[in-house]
């Protein structure tokens, strides 16, 4: 506040000292103008004669009403004082000043200045013609006081406008201010109270406009700020959970084995080849948890190394490495690409998100199913199209299966080592290309998940 008043104070200062200087140059000049035409009256009546008694002349500068502290001075062309108004002091003396010797040239010239008291004085010379040639000069010099006192009463004004308009500011900005910050002071306490007692509450206020706005924008950041957190318990919910089924089987093995000390090798076998299997499903989990931290991590994203590649290339080289899990559940699996389509990808993000969707595809087909990967350019994306005859997915689940540790049919996924992360990491890596994926699926008849991906170059 207190800076407030100092910006408001600096700049009624400078308009004061502005409009000041500028009404004091604008009298003065006018005073200047007055005096110059008295002086000039003064030397055409001393122009029409020849010689004049010192009476003449004072009887002329009576005519003239000079007023108090107007004195006159006449001097010949020489820079001489023949008349001097005030007492004859200057008579005789020369006054080689600038502006009687600009009027001996036969100019009109005026001045401010001090006198001995420092008061302000106007002085004019304009020269005495006849017969076209200069033959003396008339200094004409007055007293300033009534500039002096204008611009001190406006200076009296100026200061009492000035106090007047910082009252009237503090006065507004004091209601204004409280008229604002109310608001904001009810706002703060209200946030205070849901912190203590329902973190989770939704902020509600009566005030419209800018504050109405900054409710609903901190509502909408705490729901967003709530989901994300939601969603990362149950993330960690999942993960845990997730990572202990492997361990729980394997501390389960490790027992089994030192209770057993006198097995046979055959059993331990067994046991081992057991305990090898939960070890692959854990490392793949660890895995695949790297990969969803790298894709989430701004980071690593930036480091990622994006080139321009043949898309139809790297779908057909997908389906190349799954091609012998369709045989080995006698699955037909075709390809097709409409030519070559080049677009700048992150090749290793981008094959892992196609593969994770044609796995699935393969995985929760039946033996002796279809399954086909198309790829065709329109609208200036890129449509990866995969299609099974699979076992669907219903409605209520639809909106579920990018989620992380998700999974359609649990059991079967346990069976073939799912983790539950393959589509939330295709997923990501789609949108790290600026695409998105679609899914079409009916229960018991097969899906269909597009892959859609921008094509550009830069």
């Amino acid at each position: 506040m207190g800076t407030y008043f100092l910006i408001i104070g600096l700049t009624l200062g400078f308009i004061s000292i502005y409009t000041i200087d500028s009404m004091r140059s604008y009298t003065l000049q006018q005073k200047e103008v007055q005096v110059l035409g008295q002086a000039n009256v003064i030397a055409g009546y001393i122009a029409q004669y020849q010689d004049l008694s010192r009476d003449s002349i004072n009887f002329i500068l009576q005519q003239q009403q000079l007023g108090s502290g107007g004195r006159v001075l006449m001097l010949d062309g020489d820079a001489v004082v023949t008349f001097d108004s005030n007492n004859s002091i200057m008579e005789g003396k020369i006054m080689p000043t600038p502006i009687v010797l600009g009027a001996l040239r036969g100019s009109n010239n005026a001045e401010e200045g001090e006198d001995a008291t420092g008061a302000l004085i106007i002085s004019a010379a304009v020269p005495i013609t006849r017969d076209r040639s200069t033959v003396g000069v008339i200094y004409y010099q007055t007293s300033g006081a009534d500039i002096t006192q204008y611009v001190s009463q406006v200076k009296g004004i100026m200061a009492m406008l000035a106090l007047l308009v910082v009252i009237f500011i503090g006065v507004v900005s004091f209601i204004m201010a409280g008229i604002i910050t109310e608001p904001i002071r009810r706002l703060s306490k209200r946030l205070e109270e849901m912190a203590e007692e329902n973190p989770d509450g939704k902020l509600e206020t009566s005030a419209k406009g800018e504050i109405a706005t900054l409710v609903n924008s901190f509502n909408l950041m705490t729901a967003k700020i709530r989901t994300q957190e939601e969603k990362r318990q149950e993330f960690v919910s999942n993960a845990s959970h997730e990572l202990k089924t492997p361990l729980s089987s394997i501390k389960l093995i490790a027992d089994s084995l030192l209770n057993a000390p006198n097995a046979d090798r055959e059993t331990v076998e067994e046991f081992l080849t057991d305990m090898n299997v939960q070890v692959d499903r854990l490392t793949r989990i660890v895995n695949k948890l790297l990969t969803l931290t790298k894709m989430d991590n701004g980071a690593n994203v930036a480091r990622m190394e994006f080139s321009v590649m043949n898309l139809s290339e790297v779908c057909a080289n997908v389906v190349k490495a799954l091609r012998p899990l369709a045989e080995q559940k006698n699955i037909s699996l075709d390809f097709f690409a409409d030519g070559a389509i080049y677009s700048r990808i992150e090749k290793d993000r981008l094959w892992e998100a196609i593969y994770n969707i044609l796995d699935n595809s393969i995985k929760y087909t039946p033996q002796g199913g279809k399954v086909s990967m198309d790829v065709a350019k329109e609208d200036g994306n890129a449509i990866i199209t995969i299609e099974d005859s699979g076992i669907g997915i219903a409605p209520e689940e639809m909106y579920k299966i990018f989620d992380r540790f998700y999974r359609v049919d649990k059991a079967r996924a346990r069976e073939t080592g799912g983790t539950g992360l393959g589509l939330s990491i295709a997923l990501t890596a789609v949108e790290l290309h600026g695409g998105n994926i679609q899914v079409e699926s009916e229960e018991g008849k097969g899906s269909k998940f597009m892959i859609i991906i921008p094509i550009t170059f830069k």
